[in-house]
């Protein structure tokens, strides 16, 4: 279950096991619980969808750089290792260098010169980066949500009264 899923009365009503007399105590509990268990987990798997989505840019950005520098100088026939599946290589031979194959997505791959490749290229990797974009906004929400919350948790247990004291500290919330 992930944050999104979760409104203020399901956090304040997320089961426990044991149930102390102190009501501060059990809802310092409960959202320590909340973003251990669910805010985290969302940090976690947003940060490692965005990374996948680097490195599939650093593919499409190598790709790049070969259409534009390497093509170009070499008309001849290119030796290369192809993956034939599960990492198994072979040495293969291409005679005909007017076109390439590129990935678009979903395991299809289609058949472009290399002008036309170079475009594609360059919107897939546009499009690539917008979406590390969202999820680097997204974490940051995340973050910012577990940063929030932990806060307000020091504040609950006496914490925040130290840094008061070493700090002058303005709460942004009271008018």
């Amino acid at each position: 279950m992930s944050y999104y899923d979760y409104n203020a009365e399901s956090v304040l009503v997320h089961q426990t096991e044991v149930q102390s007399t102190d009501p501060v105590a059990d809802k310092i509990q409960k959202y320590e619980e909340f973003v251990n268990d669910v805010l985290k987990n969302d940090l976690m798997y947003v940060l490692e969808q965005r990374d996948a989505i680097y490195d599939d840019i650093a593919e499409y950005m190598k790709l790049q750089t070969y259409i534009e520098r390497v093509h170009p100088i070499e008309k001849r026939p290119i030796r290369s290792r192809v993956n034939i599946g599960c990492q198994y290589f072979m040495q293969a031979e291409v005679t005909n260098t007017d076109y390439i194959f590129v990935d678009i997505g979903l395991g299809l791959r289609v058949e472009y010169t290399f002008k036309e490749a170079s475009v594609v290229v360059k919107k897939k990797i546009d499009q690539l980066t917008v979406k590390a974009e969202k999820l680097t906004d997204k974490s940051c929400d995340i973050k910012s949500r577990i940063r929030l919350i932990n806060e307000a948790l020091a504040e609950l247990q006496g914490l925040g009264r130290e840094k008061d004291s070493n700090i002058a500290f303005r709460d942004p919330f009271n008018f």
